[in-house]
């Protein structure tokens, strides 16, 4: 036993280490010795005090959820890597934040480029990216069939909200080679270009065809303008996750998405975007067949970004007790972040108990007012894990101070 209580211990952070006298130094234990280091601009430093945080309990393991929101892609990674030997909240946190360790997503295939020179090298584990030219090249080689992941690229940067003149040709060519992409799991058609605030306005149009010619399919991720989208009423037993990417969707486009007939599905996210596309009446009616379960009835994980989420989160609440199988009674995760949910919205959840067996809720990037999230932390409104942070303020009782998170 340390019979001087003023000297460190093996966890404690010591200010001015050894470059000052250690009889002035200043002893910081336990766990605000770990909140100093992560204060740090070292990230060596922040990523010992995260390993540390989690012998403190309750308390440390809040510290390295709070990280997954870090600026830093380094300590995120690794709080991910430390909660991923969690169970519980630990596990609560990456089910809302890092989704695709727990669902199929591209994300289990390695991104490549396809090179014609080299042609498929690792079919099983790797998603390769191709342009028209480039699939039709791809689709020459004798490894095709053994291809498990395409991300597919739409050009067409003149086509503002039109279908892109590509989309119609990667269909015709993929429905032609549906003999010889008998292995295909996943699948990405889209705006190459990635931001998470400004959606792409170039076009998709029926996408019936991609379904059918790939009864395998377990991932159908589109990031496009869905105006135009459109499908038949069919049904797919193999679809697992189903992401929408859009600033842009039409009524009958978000109709005919939710009726269609997906039994495996469990990851379903939706960008409804901007409400001059629809109404926000015809959005509840829409989304009707998801919340009655009358559609994906295996749904885990749901996820409605969108200028309605008031309306939204009402009528989830109305479900509860208005169907006979709400989805929320089976979810996993609710996720409806970057939306405009208010006090309002929240409340109507909790109120009507809708959230009780959820184990993540996902409110992030909203208008929800600090002092009614404390409320609920503090009197154990909720018992799932509630992501909340970056909310926007609004001020004397006026609209919010600016659009939803995603709009453009």
């Amino acid at each position: 036993m340390n019979n001087n209580s003023h000297q460190p211990g093996e966890f404690d952070a010591v200010l001015g280490g050894e470059q000052q006298n250690q009889n002035y130094a200043v002893v910081l234990g336990g766990l605000e010795g770990v909140k100093n280091r992560l204060n740090s601009e070292d990230d060596e430093v922040r990523i010992v005090a995260l390993e540390d945080a989690l012998k403190y309990g309750d308390a440390g393991l809040n510290l390295v959820i709070d990280a997954l929101q870090d600026y830093s892609y380094k300590i995120h990674q690794i709080a991910v890597e430390l909660l991923q030997e969690t169970e519980g909240k630990g596990k609560q946190a990456l089910l809302g934040c890092e989704s695709w360790l727990f669902f199929t997503t591209l994300k289990d295939w390695t991104s490549e480029n396809f090179n014609p020179k080299a042609g498929i090298t690792n079919p099983s584990e790797t998603a390769y990216i191709v342009k028209l030219e480039q699939l039709k090249l791809l689709l020459q080689d004798p490894q095709v069939s053994q291809i498990e992941a395409l991300i597919c690229h739409l050009s067409g940067y003149d086509c503002y909200y039109e279908v892109s003149q590509d989309f119609y040709s990667y269909v015709d060519i993929l429905f032609e080679a549906r003999q010889r992409l008998t292995s295909l799991k996943a699948m990405f058609i889209g705006d190459c270009r990635d931001n998470y605030y400004k959606k792409s306005y170039i076009g998709v149009g029926d996408i019936t065809l991609i379904l059918e010619a790939c009864p395998n399919l377990e991932v159908l991720h589109i990031r496009a303008c869905c105006n135009e989208l459109e499908y038949e009423k069919l049904q797919h037993n193999n679809l697992k996750t189903l992401i929408v990417e859009t600033a842009n969707i039409s009524d009958v486009a978000i109709y005919r998405l939710c009726s269609l007939n997906l039994p495996a599905l469990e990851y379903f996210e939706l960008w409804i975007g901007r409400p001059s596309e629809n109404s926000s009446d015809n959005t509840i009616d829409n989304l009707r067949p998801i919340l009655f379960s009358e559609s994906f009835p295996n749904l885990c994980y749901l996820a409605l970004h969108s200028d309605y989420a008031d309306a939204i989160a009402d009528a989830i609440a109305q479900s509860s007790f208005m169907a006979e199988s709400p989805i929320i009674a089976t979810l996993e995760v609710l996720d409806l972040s970057m939306g405009n949910l208010t006090d309002t919205g929240l409340n109507a959840l909790i109120e009507s108990q809708a959230i009780i067996n959820l184990n993540t809720l996902n409110i992030a990037h909203n208008y929800v007012s600090e002092e009614f999230i404390q409320e609920i932390k503090q009197s154990s409104l909720i018992d799932c894990l509630l992501i909340a942070h970056s909310q926007e303020k609004i001020y004397d009782g006026c609209n919010a101070s600016r659009y939803s998170a995603l709009y453009e």
